[in-house]
Order: C-alpha cells, then sequence, then structure tokens
C-alpha cells in the first residue's frame, strides 16, 4: 500500500502526539491520553471470526437508520396526502433536484469509507482518523456551495421542467428550504460514514433514531400549526427536516471529537492536506458521476412524467418512495458488506473479501423476494398510507405492480455496486451506470411511453422512434430493464476479480 504524503500508513511510535496501536494488538485511540470508557463491541475485529455474523453486526444498524430515514420521506408525503395531490407531486419535483444536489458530493463520502476501512483494516487509527477529518473539510464545502445555488435558483430549476404554475407555486418554498436540509443532511452523511467504516454502525444508528423522532414530531405539528406552532404548510416539513438532521449530525460530531468511538477527531487535524484531498477527489469522483447520474437521470424521468398529468406525477413520486423502502435491507446490507470488504482488504484477506460478498448476495435476495412479495400482493395496503384519492391509485397500482419486478435484481446490484465503490474500483459503477441509464433506461422510457411523439424543435418535428405506445408505464418498464441490464454487467464482473486489487492510498 502507498504512503500519503507524510501519514505513515503502519508505525508504532508516538508521532506529534499520535499513538498508532501495534500491528496484533487491539485497536486503540488514535490520541494520547487516559483510555475513555467505551462500548466492548467498538474492539471487535471484523476482519476475524464468522463472516455472516459480521454482516449482520454492521447491517441491522444501518438497516433501522435506513428504515428510520425511509418511513421520515414516506411521512412527509403522508401530510401532503391531507394537502393534496399537487402537494405529493411538488415533494417528489423538489426532492429529485436536492437529491441530484447531495449526489453531487456522496462520492466523496464513497472514497472517505474506503480509505477508513482499508486504514481500520490494517490497524492504522492515525490514519483513518487524518483521513475522515479531510473528508469533512471537502465535502462539507462542496455541500454548502450547492446548497447556496440551489436556493438561488430554486424556480428556474422548478421551470426547467415543465411543472403546472400550481406545483410550482406550492413547491418553490419547500424545495428552498428542502436544499437548507440538504447540507444537514450532508453533515450527517458524512459523519456517519467515517465511523460505520471504522467498524462502530451503532452510533450512527442512535443518532438517526433521534433525529427521525425529532422530524416525525416536529413535522405535523409545522405544516398544520398544531398548538403553539405557526401553520407554515409543505415548507414546514422541510424545515423539520433541517432541525432534526443537524440535531443527529451534532450528535455524531460529539462522539467523534470526544473520542467515545474508533474515531478520534481533533481540530487540529483541520488544516487542509492537499495531496490527501487530491486522492479523495480522484477515488470519489467516479463515485459522484455515478450518483449525479442516477439523480439526473431521475429529474429527467420527471420531465417524461409530466405531460401526462398531476396525477402521473404523483404516482410517480409515490411509487419512487415505495421503492426507497423496498431498498433499505439491499442499502444496509451493500453497505456493510462494503466495508467489510475494504477492512478485509487493508488486512490482506482477499479471499475473505469475496466470500463476504457471496454472503450479501444471498442475504439481500431473500429479503428483496420477501418484501417485495408482499407489496405485489398487496398493493393497495401500501398506497393508502399516502393518498385517499381513488383515481390516483388507479393509476399508482399499475405503476407500482410495474416496479416490483425490478426489486430483486436491484438489491443485487446495490451490494455489487457498494462492495466495488469500497474497494476502490469507483469507474467501474460510473461506467455501468452511464450504460444501462444513459443506453437503456432514458432511450427505452421515450420509446416505450411515446411521450417524443410530439416533440417539436424550433417549430420542426422530431423523429423519435416508438417502440409501442404504453403511456406513463412504458417509463416505468424502462426503469425495470435498466435495473435487469445493470445486474447482467455486474456479475461477470465480480467473478472476474479485478476489484479484489485497487489501491485507495
Amino acid at each position: 500500500m502507498q504512503e500519503p504524503a507524510g501519514i505513515p500508513v503502519r508505525s508504532h511510535a508516538p508521532q506529534d502526539g499520535v499513538k498508532t496501536p501495534a500491528p496484533d494488538g487491539p485497536i486503540a485511540f488514535a490520541h494520547g491520553g487516559p483510555r475513555r470508557r467505551r462500548p466492548t463491541h467498538l474492539d471487535r475485529k471484523l476482519t476475524e471470526g464468522s463472516i455472516p455474523k459480521n454482516i449482520f453486526f454492521l447491517a441491522w444498524p444501518q438497516v433501522v437508520s435506513g428504515a428510520l430515514q425511509a418511513i421520515d420521506h414516506l411521512a412527509d408525503l403522508v401530510w401532503a396526502g391531507f394537502i393534496g395531490s399537487r402537494a405529493i407531486a411538488s415533494i417528489g419535483v423538489a426532492q429529485s433536484w436536492s437529491q441530484l444536489a447531495a449526489t453531487a458530493r456522496m462520492g466523496l463520502d464513497t472514497a472517505a469509507r474506503a480509505m477508513v476501512s482499508r486504514a481500520v483494516g490494517a490497524e492504522n487509527m492515525a490514519l483513518a482518523n487524518h483521513v475522515a477529518m479531510q473528508s469533512f473539510l471537502l465535502s462539507g464545502t462542496v455541500s454548502l456551495t450547492l446548497c447556496v445555488l440551489g436556493i438561488l435558483f430554486t424556480e428556474l430549476l422548478l421551470w426547467v421542467l415543465g411543472v403546472s404554475e400550481g406545483i410550482i407555486a406550492q413547491g418553490a418554498s419547500y424545495m428552498r428550504w428542502q436544499f437548507v436540509a440538504s447540507f444537514t443532511i450532508a453533515l450527517l452523511m458524512m459523519t456517519s460514514s467515517v465511523l460505520q467504516a471504522s467498524g462502530d454502525a451503532l452510533t450512527p444508528m442512535k443518532a438517526q433514531v433521534v433525529n427521525r423522532v425529532l422530524h416525525l414530531v416536529l413535522s405535523p405539528l409545522l405544516v398544520f400549526g398544531w398548538g403553539v406552532f405557526p401553520e407554515l404548510g409543505l415548507p414546514g416539513a422541510a424545515i423539520a427536516n433541517a432541525i432534526a438532521q443537524a440535531t443527529g449530525a451534532a450528535i455524531n460530531g460529539y462522539i467523534l471529537f470526544t473520542g467515545r468511538s474508533r474515531l478520534h477527531l481533533s481540530l487540529h487535524d483541520a488544516r487542509p492536506d492537499f495531496p490527501l484531498l487530491w486522492r479523495m477527489v480522484r477515488l470519489g469522483g467516479p463515485s459522484s458521476v455515478t450518483s449525479m447520474e442516477r439523480s439526473l437521470a431521475q429529474v429527467i424521468l420527471v420531465g417524461l412524467v409530466t405531460p401526462f398529468g398531476d396525477l402521473a406525477l404523483a404516482a410517480y413520486s409515490i411509487t419512487n418512495r415505495v421503492q426507497m423502502f423496498v431498498n433499505l435491507g439491499s442499502m444496509g446490507l451493500g453497505q456493510s458488506c462494503g466495508i467489510l470488504v475494504g477492512q478485509n482488504l487493508g488486512a490482506q484477506q482477499p479471499d475473505r473479501a469475496r466470500a463476504t460478498v457471496w454472503w450479501a448476495l444471498g442475504y439481500v435476495v431473500l429479503v428483496n423476494l420477501v418484501v417485495g412479495g408482499l407489496i405485489l400482493l398487496f398493493p393497495y395496503l401500501f398506497l393508502l398510507l399516502f393518498t385517499r384519492e381513488s383515481q390516483l391509485l388507479e393509476v399508482a397500482v399499475p405503476w407500482l405492480q410495474i416496479q416490483v419486478l425490478g426489486f430483486i435484481v436491484m438489491g443485487a446490484g446495490m451490494v455489487f455496486m457498494q462492495t466495488f465503490n469500497t474497494a476502490g474500483d469507483t469507474s467501474i459503477p460510473m461506467v455501468v451506470t452511464l450504460v444501462t441509464i444513459w443506453g437503456i433506461q432514458q432511450p427505452a422510457a421515450i420509446m416505450l411511453s411515446g411521450v417524443a411523439q410530439h416533440w417539436e424543435l424550433f417549430g420542426w418535428a422530431v423523429a423519435v422512434p416508438t417502440i409501442g405506445d404504453l403511456g406513463q408505464f412504458g417509463i416505468a418498464w424502462a426503469i425495470v430493464l435498466a435495473m435487469a441490464a445493470r445486474l447482467l454487467i455486474y456479475f461477470p464482473y465480480f467473478l472476474w476479480g479485478p476489484w479484489l486489487k485497487k489501491q485507495v492510498f
């Protein structure tokens, strides 16, 4: 493993007041001074012992965190359902743009996760702490910049999608506050990522519990003006989200800077390390592009759904949130698998890293079969959580039934993507996403839906071939086709194995 400038990959002597552990000893705090009491689970070595037990140890807190986050997003739709279908559509459009801004920096979290997990696997906690602090500097700066730009150009972003004036009037204020929330979400995500990469998934889960409960309590109070709270309407949900996420980030930050986890950060390490920052950009850049491709594709899909009316747009927003719910197990297992792969590669155990992926694939297919089956059998049960409008339900049920078909392959694809990213092979997911979204999903959405039949450019008809005329449901089928294609590319690459040889330092 190559050394970053000025940072030893492994050292057992104190340097500048920083103490690294001996190779065969337990992981200790990176800073000198008396040892603080901390939970015994933080001393668990994830490069040893039962692989399925280690996956479960890391995965269940992340699944719980993801469940709370998804329930929170779903709750916003529930409150919006009391306002009307336009409010539901406004949430879908606004969150598409705010998620695009968030994903622009998510690759930096991926780079930090890859580097921290590799350093922890090599038992070099000084390096892990240094990487974590530098990732905060870089990711925080990027996120704040995107937040400001989003607030300034809210109306323009809504207008570009061609949504109705009613949605713009109702959704602009919500979208501005959602961009504010995107910055506090970034703070929570970046702190959670480094904690999870070090092997501590419980602390981020506890922070997520606090902020999600706070959001669930605050949202209806601010949306409907209950008690002493002002009635803010839809923007109240975004304001509650910003407050709650900032609280969760503060909890994670307190744990990190007081040494109550495996990592122990210090502001003395906040001076920019430009060679390391550049490595993060190079490693995280492809991952950010991957995330932005997906988010941009979602924005474009919103634009393709818009001509079919506000009901179609509301149905698309609802099914996206249900997909997020189904994706809970996949995300948690995928991230846990990636962290274990990174730590095992840092410990020079590639065979164990490969075996971890097989176990994670087995788990995720089982989970998605069960959850997807329930949604397919009882679609109304899930949709009634968000709307009671019979016309909207008629449109949303076929959307949901088509999307369920892609849930199984979606989970396996998530495990592969997280594995390759955390192993440091971030270019492959970027290329696969490029091919499957822009080469399959978007063209298929246009041709299957027939949305381009009436397109014009400077008054001239645009000749775009169509494959049938499935209307808005052609867009749903295109999404499923892309999910299946993604898995067909990832699986052979996993068997081939170049991802096991990637270096992150």
